[in-house]
């Protein structure tokens, strides 16, 4: 191992956080009495149509399948019709319908609750996750990451808990929100092992179908179902955009699939988790500042156990394969002093 590989994960994930918590802040700040002034379905429609532009530029511009003689568009367009066949386009485009539910989902959570919250419960969220695999795909779960999975459910019980109040921070409907939006990123997850694992598909060539998909969905949901996360139902496609931080929302959602797309190629799924779980901290830190998260000494001990307990089933997952022991093992080999090789 280089040193070079290294620093681009830390580059990768850092730029994760950067754009996550910027995510978090831009919703909460963004929406006013009465929810959004602007239609949340347009502002993701017009996301993904420049994730969509993005991606197609990065396909055409990969000089892996350019060929001498052809020119860079008509190469990407053989091997885009080479790699996609209609079984892999209907499962990416039941991808887009979930991500455009789950969307509006979290535009619906921020408003009756704290962008720290909402983050934080999505990197605790493993054991909703573990229940559903168990359900529908048949996985198992060693003893140690069952342990990690109750310590994360009681972290969250912590943070959320008013003890003076005897009562949970939120109604009962911001923790039913960020439950469905937890299966549904689950179910995703599944989605998305499925075609990895089944269909020989580069990235860019996913991510097209997926943000094609994407754009699709929205822009039915904006022509057919009232504005959900508004009381103006009749809000056009471009109404409120004079506003910058409508556009920051549009901007912000533009990055986060580039800077996902970085960390699942130049990282890990252990990059992603720890930028997960240092976003959840930050928008905590951010929500008793400035939002409506009333910060205890009970809380912070709450946010430190449910970090802790997704640092440890991350681990647990990783030491279970052998491959992933001996990178584990070259990894800790790289950073000791010289002295202490093993």
């Amino acid at each position: 191992m280089t040193e070079a590989p290294i620093r681009t994960k830390i580059i990768a994930g850092a730029c994760l956080v950067c754009v996550s918590t910027s995510v978090g802040v831009v919703y909460k700040i963004s929406q006013k009495t009465g929810g959004f002034h602007y239609s949340t379905t347009s502002a993701i429609a017009m996301s993904e149509i420049a994730k969509l532009i993005m991606s197609t530029c990065f396909h055409i511009g990969d000089s892996s399948h350019h060929k001498d003689g052809i020119s860079h568009a008509a190469s990407a367009w053989n091997v885009f019709k080479q790699q996609v066949n209609l079984s892999a386009a209907m499962h990416i485009a039941l991808l887009g319908f979930l991500y455009t539910v789950n969307n509006q989902l979290t535009f619906a959570t921020v408003i009756i609750a704290d962008p720290g919250t909402v983050f934080l419960f999505k990197a605790a969220s493993t054991m909703i996750v573990a229940t559903i695999q168990i359900l529908f795909v048949g996985k198992r779960f060693s003893v140690n990451q069952w342990k990690a999975m109750f310590l994360q459910a009681n972290g969250m019980i912590i943070v959320q808990y008013n003890p003076c109040k005897s009562t949970t921070r939120y109604a009962p409907m911001a923790y039913a929100l960020m439950s469905l939006s937890a299966i549904i990123t689950s179910t995703c997850a599944v989605r998305n092992e499925y075609l990895v694992k089944n269909y020989a598909m580069s990235l860019n060539v996913q991510n097209m179908l997926l943000y094609a998909a994407g754009a699709l969905c929205n822009i039915g949901a904006f022509l057919f179902v009232p504005n959900p996360n508004s009381a103006q139902a009749n809000l056009g496609f471009f109404d409120g955009y004079d506003n910058p931080l409508a556009l920051a929302v549009v901007f912000v959602n533009s990055l986060i699939g580039l800077a996902i797309t970085a960390v699942y190629k130049y990282a890990d799924a252990v990059t992603k988790c720890f930028a997960t779980d240092i976003t959840a901290v930050l928008l905590c830190i951010i929500s008793t500042v400035f939002f409506e998260l009333q910060p205890s000494i009970t809380m912070w001990c709450g946010v430190i156990v449910v970090c802790y307990a997704v640092h440890n089933y991350t681990w647990q997952l990783l030491l279970q394969h052998p491959k992933r022991q001996l990178a584990l093992l070259r990894l800790i080999r790289f950073n000791l002093p010289q002295r202490c090789v093993i």
